[in-house]
């Protein structure tokens, strides 16, 4: 039987809540501390072995305290469990420049300068520079086209590391701190969201794991564009909807409304979760009508409009903004034909369709970048969702034939775990609303993403980090799995009863191969 989501839940989750967010707020001050405090200027090598001392350190704390039975509450296991990817985020962004692996970067020239530079630093510089936001046509530069709340955070942020007396060149690489805590509090959020669907043991900690520990929510703690901004406004967004489908109320409503909103002037393609939302809403407006009961239907029709309220002023502002100023409607400005990533030239079916063995560029794995090299979708994802952009050229054997077998690992998982979440979400133990939510929402989140690659055919638009909120869905099926197929054996009777679970315990200790691979590929591989 599903449990109510009620107050009692919610100050259960509190103590654990506070302590993690005080990590994660010490955690990102400290890195901070660090670049300014000469930790840059330290050779590569001493960076290193610091980090992995402290990393260490924690780890065997942690199998102490595991052995020990000091971590007999799932709540303390689960805070370490992010401590340790805290860990791993700082360790990355304080081995990582401003300019390493980023995505439409751009450049810095400093305020003593009247330039007017390109891509998200640049946007962010411009603000910095001149206290408002661009006045020119944002299609005209590029990067300025996207919504201006990363943008505007950031130049909060410079102001404050100046007004501290951090001298302009650190502040500008402090612009990572930002985005390491939006990383950090999305593990939070995703445990939240495990928890309100009421995953609790190995499903919990594996689903959490999946997302503190995989490569592409770490790369993004270091980026400096709004990518990993959206991301956590996406995850409010799905904690949001699962946590008003439980408790109908107006406060859950506004708070979901003002998630939307800001998702969508940080990036507008965070609107997609308002599609299936919009389906719950219908579905429980049906039921409100079928009561009969004016006042209930009145209130529903008010509370509904306040919702539209909040979100549209705020979501569509710089959609309008734009349309007025500049008679620009929302789109994306794009290389041109002549470009080595276009990729109109091949058939849909080369671009969309199911990839041959030939296709996935097994031998070596990694994102060419040139659509002529390699031109799928769903290739481009998963070379981008374990290795971002790289394409290294020095890549000792050993751990080129590591990043084989973690990518075939991957391969196999990535269609079990999607097989996984449409098993979960269609099992009659998950509550209906949820059902439709979830799935629709992972469909719509797919197709939305191949719909872009169409529009704007180019192998960028199918990197990974445009679907990174699909971890999260990934997450909650290993949670759901975990839960269903392990923890009651009563769910699967006749010709599965024997055989999910085996099924699901390969899918685990799968998953743990993977994150485990990835984190050794990484660190001798001198990324982290």
């Amino acid at each position: 039987m599903i449990k109510t989501w009620n107050k009692a839940a919610a100050v259960n989750l509190a103590k654990p809540l506070n302590l993690q967010l005080i990590i994660i707020l010490l955690s990102c001050l400290c890195v901070a501390a660090a670049q300014g405090g000469g930790f840059l200027r330290a050779s590569h090598y001493v960076q290193v072995l610091i980090l992995a001392c402290v990393f260490l350190a924690c780890l065997g704390l942690f199998f102490y305290m595991k052995v020990t039975k000091r971590l007999i509450h799932e709540d303390s296991a689960v805070t370490m469990v992010i401590f340790l990817g805290v860990l791993l985020r700082c360790g990355y962004v304080l081995l990582s420049g401003l300019y390493d692996r980023q995505h439409d970067a751009g450049v810095y020239t400093g305020i003593a300068t009247d330039f007017v530079n390109p891509g998200h630093i640049g946007y962010i510089e411009y603000i910095y520079k001149f206290h408002k936001l661009p006045d020119l046509n944002p299609y005209e530069l590029f990067a300025y086209y996207h919504p201006p709340l990363h943008h505007l955070l950031s130049f909060l942020w410079l102001q404050v590391n100046i007004f501290l007396g951090v001298a302009e060149d650190m502040a500008f690489e402090n612009l990572q701190v930002l985005t390491l805590l939006y990383s950090c509090l999305c593990m939070v959020v995703t445990h939240r969201i495990l928890k309100i669907l009421d995953i609790r043991g190995n499903g919990l900690l594996i689903g959490l794991s999946f997302v503190v520990f995989h490569p592409a929510t770490i790369v993004m703690a270091g980026s400096v564009n709004n990518d990993m901004l959206t991301i956590l406004f996406m995850c409010l967004t799905l904690y949001l909807s699962l946590r008003w489908i439980r408790a109908k109320n107006l406060k859950n409503l506004i708070l979901l409304a003002l998630s939307i909103g800001f998702g969508m002037i940080t990036k507008l393609n965070s609107a997609v979760l308002a599609i299936p939302l919009a389906l719950v809403f219908l579905m429980h407006f049906v039921t409100v009508i079928k009561t009969r009961e004016k006042s209930a239907i009145l209130r529903w029709v008010k509370n509904y409009a306040l919702f539209g309220a909040v979100v549209c002023p705020i979501g569509l502002s710089w959609i309008i903004r734009n349309l007025i100023l500049f008679g620009e409607k929302p789109g994306v400005p794009v290389p041109g034909e002549t470009s080595p990533m276009y990729t109109a030239l091949y058939s849909l079916w080369s671009r969309l369709g199911i990839p041959g063995l030939a296709d996935w560029r097994i031998p070596f794995p990694f994102h060419p970048i040139s659509a002529k090299a390699c031109n799928n979708t769903w290739v481009i994802m998963l070379h981008t969702s374990l290795f971002a952009e790289e394409y290294p050229t020095d890549l000792p054997d050993i751990l080129l034939v590591l990043c084989q077998i973690t990518f075939v690992l991957a391969i196999l998982l990535s269609a079990a775990t999607a097989i996984l979440l449409v098993v979960v979400l269609l099992n009659r133990k998950t509550r209906l609303e949820d059902r439709v939510f979830l799935l629709v929402g992972y469909i719509v989140m797919l197709v939305s993403f191949a719909a872009f690659v169409v529009v704007y055919p180019y192998t960028c638009s199918s990197d990974f980090r445009y679907v990174a909120i699909c971890l999260v869905y990934i997450a909650i099926a290993l949670g759901l799995g975990n839960q269903y197929f392990l923890s009651d054996s009563r769910i699967v009777q006749g010709f599965w009863a024997k055989k999910a679970p085996a099924v699901m315990h390969l899918i685990n200790w799968g998953i743990l191969t993977v994150l485990l691979f990835i984190q050794v590929i990484y660190v001798f591989w001198e990324r982290w």
